[in-house]
């Protein structure tokens, strides 16, 4: 008995399952137990590990858990509302990997070649004026988003947006 060629739409709908098989077989063999292939889309929760708190003279500096994030293993970047990525360099540090309730704290201080952006686990350098004459307004004002990648883990360990008021006086 013979046949002619297959029609285009039964060779789609082929195409179709053996690309779902092998997906599914891939997704197997290469995410780790327990996790789950998706997208996943910055977010805001009331149980996020980033927030906007006030730092010196209320000015908004961003909070991160400490179990976020380990200081020597983790880039830090941040998407302003206009969507610019800015890099976040290390400040002074007094632990690598902040631990029994401490956090991280991302502040913006403009020096001359550098972001301006700067990550610390010691309090004084955003609450107060100890090392420097205050930190300055994150601008402009929106949903800025934070994310914190993890170079030995090859992942995103927080994927947040933040939102943050503008500043309230020219700094």
């Amino acid at each position: 008995m013979r046949r002619g060629p297959i029609s285009t739409g039964t060779a789609t709908i082929f195409a179709v399952v053996i690309a779902a098989v092998m997906m599914t077989a891939v997704a197997a063999v290469l995410l780790p137990p327990g996790e789950t292939a998706g997208i996943t889309v910055p977010g805001r929760s009331s149980a996020s590990p980033v927030e906007a708190v006030a730092g010196y003279n209320g000015t908004s500096v961003i909070w991160i858990a400490a179990d976020a994030v380990n200081l020597t293993e983790c880039r830090v970047y941040l998407t302003d509302p206009e969507g610019v990525l800015h890099n976040v360099d290390a400040a002074v540090l007094r632990n690598t990997t902040p631990a029994d309730g401490r956090a991280a704290y991302i502040f913006y201080l403009p020096v001359d070649g550098r972001s301006g952006y700067w990550i610390t686990d010691e309090p004084d350098l955003v609450f107060t004026t100890a090392h420097h004459p205050g930190v300055r307004p994150f601008s402009p004002g929106g949903d800025w988003r934070v994310v914190v990648y993890d170079r030995l883990l090859r992942k995103n360990r927080v994927d947040r947006v933040v939102p943050i008021s503008g500043p309230s006086s020219p700094a």
